[in-house]
Order: structure tokens, then C-alpha cells, then sequence
């Protein structure tokens, strides 16, 4: 049930924050494996909410692709609501593709398991006027039959994400304004990836602001991101052992 990537959301007090590594790893961790860096696991599907992706990247791009264009097509918007549709979904194509896969292993038999496929949705839920209200973060599990999960203190990690949780309980903080928290998300990821290869690639990273919904940065806007982090953590360093 390991997941081989690291996704994050973070939940601060003027938008939110949603981020990625970008390695696909092929073949069992346990022994030879294959890197591909072009693993595309961040989705916007509505104007204020956005997906993250966490397991088989080639069934996660199929089934964001069908939950998107019914978002889309049912003009749905809120992270309650695209959560739904999204559980509706995906419980739907794994009862049909994998009804004879476990959901979990079984001790002693030797049962197939389903392919594993997680995500978080991060956004707003909004008012009667249809303006951003609340922020949510949720997240479905392939092996809990996608059971919905409300992430309410402040963040939601899937993956290899040991190092990550160490260092958000560390850095946090939910008062934190999203300027702050863009270094953060992407210092959670890079760090992560200096110690665990199966975390790697480059960052991928999304907004999400009442006035300006879901904004994706581009890749020089991240390196920015990732360059400045470097001072920061020299700074970490320094100001540990200043006497």
C-alpha cells in the first residue's frame, strides 16, 4: 500500500496551497526500480478547487479527465461537491474494473490487490451568492473504498511522507499567509527528495485564492521558489548554532 510521491496540500489564512513531486517509480521498491519525471499530479477542475493525484499515474490521468469533464459539464463548483462526484466516480470504475481485487492483503491468500490511486481535493466551498466561503481539504483512498476523509487541521499529505509531516509540525502554521506558504510546500518536497528517491522531479504547485481561484505556476515561477529555499535553509543552519 506504500505510495512512491509525495502530494500536499496546506490551508492558510488567504488561500490555499497545493503541491507535488513529479516521479513516477516503476517495478518493486524492494528491488530494481525505473524513475520517470513527468508525472503530471496536479489538476484544477473547477475554478476553486483543485486535485491532487497519488499512486497510478496513468489511471489517475484517465479518471481525472472523466471527473473533470463532468465538473465541468454538470457546472458544479465547491470542494464538497466536486469531492462527491469525484468519490461517485472512482468507486464506480474500481467496483468495475477491480471487483475481484482486495481492498487490503489478505494474510494466506493470495489475492490480487486493487492498483493504488489516492487523492486530495483542496478548495472552497461557497456561499448562497456562489462566492468562496470555506476551505476543505479531503481525501479519498483506493483501499478505504474512497471513503471521504475531512482533513481539518490545516493540511492533508499522501505518499512517502514521514519527512514531510516532521517538518510541517515543525513549520506550520495555519495563520500563515499563502506567500509563505509557497516556500514551505516547496521545501517540504525538496527536502523530502534529498533523503528518498522515490520522492523527485520537478515541483508542481497550485494556488487557490478567493479572488483569483485555482492559478498553476509556471516552472520558473517554482525554480524561483526552490532557489530562494536555499537561503533559507542556510539560514536554518546558522541560526542553530549562533551562540
Amino acid at each position: 500500500m506504500s505510495i512512491l510521491t509525495l502530494i500536499l496540500c496546506l490551508r492558510g489564512k488567504n488561500g490555499m496551497i497545493l503541491a507535488s513531486d513529479s516521479r513516477g517509480t516503476f517495478g518493486d521498491p524492494r528491488g530494481v526500480t525505473a524513475q520517470n519525471d513527468t508525472q503530471r499530479k496536479l489538476y484544477a477542475v473547477s475554478k476553486y478547487v483543485g486535485i491532487l493525484v497519488a499512486g497510478s499515474g496513468e489511471l489517475g490521468a484517465m479518471l481525472m479527465n472523466e471527473i473533470s469533464t463532468k465538473v465541468k459539464n454538470d457546472g458544479v463548483e465547491g470542494a464538497t461537491e466536486v469531492m462527491n462526484i469525484a468519490r461517485e466516480i472512482l468507486k464506480k470504475r474500481f467496483d468495475e474494473w477491480f471487483a475481484r481485487f482486495s481492498l487490503q492483503p489478505i494474510q494466506g491468500i493470495p489475492a490480487p490487490i486493487r492498483p493504488t490511486l489516492i487523492v486530495i481535493i483542496g478548495g472552497y466551498d461557497l456561499d448562497n451568492e456562489k462566492r468562496p466561503k470555506v476551505q476543505k481539504i479531503y481525501s479519498l483512498n483506493c483501499h478505504l473504498d474512497f471513503a471521504p476523509m475531512l482533513h481539518d487541521y490545516g493540511f492533508a499529505l499522501e505518499g512517502v511522507a514521514q519527512y514531510a509531516l516532521y517538518l510541517l509540525n515543525r513549520l506550520y502554521a495555519s495563520e500563515s499567509a499563502i506567500k509563505n506558504l509557497l516556500p514551505l510546500a516547496a521545501y517540504v518536497i525538496t527536502e523530502t527528495a534529498s533523503q528518498d528517491g522515490k520522492v523527485g522531479g520537478p515541483v508542481q504547485m497550485m494556488t487557490i485564492t478567493p479572488e483569483k481561484g485555482c492559478e498553476i505556476l509556471n516552472s520558473e515561477e517554482i525554480n524561483t521558489i526552490v532557489t530562494s529555499n536555499t537561503s533559507r535553509s542556510d539560514n536554518l543552519k546558522v541560526s542553530f548554532f549562533k551562540e
